[in-house]
């Protein structure tokens, strides 16, 4: 984009990263975050949403997935978020990958995991793994990787019991 880049150049500032995107990514984010936020949301059916925030946003998501309503996945680097097959994200969970003076992380949801209702997961700076086969209290806030097969809950989220 040399035109967005001359014009910051002309004004004496510093060039900002999305001068530099190409034009049709310019276009396509804020699309993309509309469907992602306002759309995909309040879709009814889980298999349509699970769709759309595979194929219309680029989630990585596995089989027999479900992603209940008004979930927030973080769609700045959608192909970042990793849930494996037989997941339950339930309704109202939140996904951050982003922050202040932090790069786009990771989260890497594995199979079996169960995300209680408005759970949010705030990956930090060196992104966040829930294990396989954990359980996740509602209203919990992850903040670090969670081992597997393993109940856990609270603000932020503590190991409540093992099943080792």
């Amino acid at each position: 984009m040399i035109l967005a880049e001359l014009y910051f150049k002309l004004r004496k500032k510093p060039v900002p990263y999305y001068a530099k995107y190409p034009t049709w990514l310019l276009i396509w984010k804020p699309i993309r975050k509309y469907f992602n936020v306002v759309i995909i949301p309040n879709i009814p059916f889980s298999g349509l949403r699970v769709f759309c925030y595979k194929k219309i946003i680029g989630y990585k998501i596995g089989k027999n997935v479900f992603i209940g309503m008004k979930c927030y996945l973080d769609d700045l680097e959608p192909k970042s978020t990793i849930i494996e097959d037989n997941v339950v994200i339930s309704y109202g969970c939140y996904f951050s990958l982003h922050g202040i003076d932090q790069k786009h992380t990771h989260i890497h949801i594995k199979k079996g995991a169960y995300l209680g209702m408005r759970t949010t997961i705030a990956a930090g700076k060196n992104g966040v793994v829930v294990g396989e086969n954990t359980v996740i209290g509602a209203a919990s806030l992850v903040l670090r990787n969670l081992p597997d097969n393993i109940k856990a809950a609270g603000v932020p989220a503590k190991i409540l019991q093992s099943s080792d």
